[in-house]
C-alpha cells in the first residue's frame, strides 16, 4: 500500500496570540510503500511500518517535549516558551523482517535541523538515511512557534545527544557537531558503525535538547536634587546641581554581556567631572566611583545574568540663570541602555524655572 506525505499543518494553536503562521509547513516524507507489523519487508527499509506495537506509525519519527511539563509534541505547532527546556526525539528501525546480515541497513545516519531563531514559524527537522535502504532518505518535520512581534532564541545544550537502543539501553553519547552536520552521525544497535538489522534490539532513538532564549531589558531614569533623594518633581531653578540616576534591569532569559549605559544631557547643561558612580552586585550594591564618558560614548558596565541588573548616577548643573529666559524652560535628558541584543532608551522632561521681578 502507498501513502502520501502528511501535512501536519497549523492545529489553531495561535488564536489571536500574534502567531505568523505564513507558509511553513511541518509533516513527514517522501512517499513511499507502506507495511504492518506483520507483513514487514524483505530488504532493508527505514520507518515505514504504520503499526509497531511500541512507537505506532512509524512515518511519525520525529517528536519534541517540554521538559519541565512532560507535554509531548508530535504534529501541529511547537509553541516555544521563553526559558524553557524542550527535548527532541527521533525514533528509528529497519523494518526488514529479521534474517540475514544482508538486509541490514548499513551507512545508516541521523541528522537534525534547528532554526537559531523562532519568529512566527519555523521548522525542526529530523533525516534518516541509508546507503541501501529503500527509500534512501527520510524526513519529519515539525513547527515551531513563537509571537511575531515576541521572537526567541533557540540555543541546544551541549553533550546532550545520545542514542538509545535496547542493545544499548542506558544510551550512548553522539557528537553534537555531527548530529547538526549536513553528512548526519552514524547510529547502529550497540556500537555507531552505520549497521541496524531488523531484530528489535537495533530499534531505538536519538535525543537531543535544547532551549529557548529571549533576550530583555528595561532601563529607567530618575532626577532629584544633588543631595536629595525626591525624585517626585523635575521642576528646578537655574544653575541649580542634580543627580540623574539610571537603572538597567535584566528582564530576559539570558544573559545580557557587553551592557552600556549613557546619558544624553541638553546642551546647555553640565557634567560635573569625577561625580559618576555604579552600584551592582558586583561592587556589594555600595556605590562606587567610575570613570567619566557616561555623557560621551556611555560606559560599558559589563555582564548581567537574568534578573540582574546596574545602578549608575551622576551629577549634572542646570543652566544658569543668565542664560534662560524668565519662567520655565522645558529641556529633556535621555537614558539609554545599549546592549548585544539591541538598545532602548527613555526620556524625562526637566523644567528650569527663572524668576523674575
Amino acid at each position: 500500500m502507498t501513502t502520501s506525505a502528511c501535512d501536519t499543518g497549523n492545529t489553531g494553536n495561535d488564536s489571536g496570540k500574534g502567531l505568523d503562521l505564513g507558509s511553513v509547513t511541518a509533516g513527514w516524507g517522501p512517499d513511499r510503500p507502506t507495511f504492518t507489523e506483520a507483513g514487514r519487508p524483505d530488504r532493508a527499509t527505514l520507518n515505514s511500518v504504520t503499526d509497531n506495537p511500541r512507537h505506532g506509525d512509524e512515518r511519525t519519527f520525529l517528536s519534541v517535549t517540554e521538559v519541565a511539563t512532560g507535554q509531548r509534541h508530535v504534529g501541529g505547532d511547537v509553541a516555544l516558551q521563553p526559558g524553557q527546556t524542550y527535548e527532541a526525539t527521533v525514533f528509528f528501525r529497519n523494518d526488514v523482517a529479521p534474517g540475514t546480515q544482508a538486509r541490514a541497513s548499513t551507512g545508516t545516519r541521523v541528522r537534525a535541523t534547528l532554526p537559531a531563531t523562532v519568529k512566527g514559524r519555523e521548522l525542526i527537522s529530523a533525516f534518516l538515511q541509508s546507503d541501501n535502504a529503500e527509500p534512501a532518505l527520510l524526513w519529519q518535520s515539525l513547527a515551531l512557534a513563537a509571537p511575531a512581534d515576541s521572537p526567541v532564541a533557540v540555543r541546544i545544550i551541549p553533550d546532550s545527544a545520545r542514542v538509545y537502543t535496547e542493545a544499548a539501553p542506558k544510551g550512548v553519547t553522539l557528537p553534537t557537531e555531527e548530529v547538526f552536520s549536513e553528512a548526519g552521525t552514524l547510529i547502529g544497535c550497540s556500537a555507531q558503525d552505520g549497521v541496524l538489522t531488523g531484530v528489535r534490539q537495533c530499534e531505538g532513538r536519538v535525543q537531543f535538547r535544547f532551549v529557548t532564549d529571549q533576550p530583555n531589558f528595561v532601563i529607567s531614569q530618575a532626577v532629584s536634587r544633588a543631595g536629595e533623594t525626591d525624585t517626585s518633581g523635575l521642576r528646578f531653578e537655574a544653575g541649580t546641581h542634580v543627580t540623574f540616576k539610571m537603572h538597567y534591569r535584566n528582564t530576559g532569559t539570558t544573559q545580557q554581556d557587553n551592557v552600556v549605559l549613557r546619558s544624553e544631557l541638553p546642551a546647555s547643561f553640565r557634567y560635573v567631572s569625577g561625580s559618576t558612580n555604579v552600584s551592582t552586585s558586583r561592587t556589594g550594591g555600595k556605590w562606587t566611583k567610575v570613570g567619566d564618558g557616561v555623557t560621551e560614548d556611555g560606559l560599558n558596565l559589563g555582564s548581567y545574568v537574568p534578573g540582574g541588573g546596574a545602578y549608575l548616577k551622576f551629577t549634572a548643573v542646570l543652566p544658569d540663570a543668565e542664560d534662560v529666559d524668565c519662567g520655565l524652560t522645558s529641556t529633556t535628558s535621555t537614558a539609554m541602555a545599549r546592549t548585544e541584543n539591541g538598545a532602548k532608551s527613555v526620556k524625562s522632561v526637566i523644567l528650569v524655572e527663572k524668576k523674575c521681578g
